[in-house]
């Protein structure tokens, strides 16, 4: 259990970070309940998940 709220706080504080440099580097992910979600779950491969899709999509 211990590890998985680890994962979920990395998760959203990678999510928060990409998007605190979003404006130096372009790259901005929605916060929307859906990447919340995956952030939380998945945490930090779920954050570079989200990127590569926003990037090939």
């Amino acid at each position: 259990m211990k590890g998985f709220l680890f994962s979920a706080v990395l998760g959203f504080v990678a999510m928060a970070l990409v998007n605190l440099c979003g404006p130096y580097t372009g790259v901005f992910l929605p916060v929307s309940r859906l990447s919340v979600l995956v952030s939380g779950v998945l945490g930090i491969p779920g954050v570079t998940l989200m990127l590569l899709l926003n990037a090939i999509l």
